[in-house]
């Protein structure tokens, strides 16, 4: 990227469903091998271009371009149960007091845009979403032995719930709330 490339962050389109799969394949691919999961577990590696299309219409999924070409993608979905998350007591406790939340997935940054800030702007727009602010909670998962995107949500304020494996791989339920006094609650 030089000084003439733009980046927009924007909501996605429906014809652009096939870019972003490719997209998000990509990305997934990395994610897959940086963190140990078998080549069969992740549904975003199989993920059919129609099925885009539909998350597209259904839900709120933002697009990063650069030349009008897709580098970044993030999914905001609504979820008006937060317990269908839980799969412990002590997610329970968490999770029962929202009424709602907001889930995130397919977040995928391409090759050569990772580590350069294109991340961090796409979360942050996500996160600044009226669909995220509203319950003051926003859920998502991901794999415990990927270090690096541990950090890299627990740097956006997410903490780690609890995980489970019943995907074949450990995977932290990670949680953003707005709301300070259950965040203290949460960390005493």
């Amino acid at each position: 990227m030089d000084n003439t490339d733009e980046i927009i962050i924007r909501e996605a389109l429906p014809e652009e469903a096939k870019k972003i799969r490719d997209l998000i394949r990509e990305a997934m691919e990395f994610y897959r091998m940086s963190s140990g999961i078998n080549s069969d577990v992740l549904e975003s590696l199989t993920e059919s271009t129609e099925s885009v299309k539909e998350r597209i219409r259904r839900h709120h999924c933002l697009v990063a371009t650069c030349n009008e070409v897709p580098v970044g993608t993030i999914t905001v979905s609504y979820c008006d149960n937060p317990m269908k998350y839980s799969f412990s007591a002590q997610t329970a406790r968490t999770l029962r007091e929202y009424r709602d939340c907001a889930y995130i997935s397919r977040f995928a940054v391409c090759e050569q845009f990772r580590d350069t800030g294109l991340g961090v702007s796409l979360m942050n727009e996500a996160l600044r979403m009226p669909i995220s602010t509203r319950s003051g909670l926003v859920l998502l998962h991901t794999a415990v032995s990927n270090v690096k995107m541990r950090d890299f949500y627990a740097n956006r304020g997410f903490i780690v719930l609890d995980s489970e494996d019943s995907r074949g791989y450990e995977r932290g339920l990670f949680a953003y709330m707005s709301d300070q006094n259950r965040r203290d609650n949460l960390t005493a």
